[in-house]
């Protein structure tokens, strides 16, 4: 089984915050007792690829599921 990342309020602080400025997308958070996950109202590809990256960065990667609208981070592996 693979286990999910949790990741810190920095790093999602940080997330939201470029894709905001650089797609004027709002990136909602849910962190509960099932995990952390993100949703995204319009997914691009290129926004997709730029949170692949931002995560990346950290050794991290980005699931999508439901075309985008949706995904959880794991450790790269």
């Amino acid at each position: 089984e693979k286990q999910q990342m949790i990741l810190s309020l920095t790093d999602v602080t940080e997330l939201k915050k470029e894709v905001e400025q650089q797609f004027s997308v709002r990136v909602h958070f849910c962190d509960s007792c099932g995990g952390q996950s993100f949703t995204v109202e319009s997914p691009t590809e290129e926004l997709k690829e730029f949170i692949s990256t931002f995560f990346a960065k950290k050794n991290l990667k980005a699931v999508f599921f439901f075309f985008g609208k949706y995904f959880t981070v794991k450790r790269n592996s």
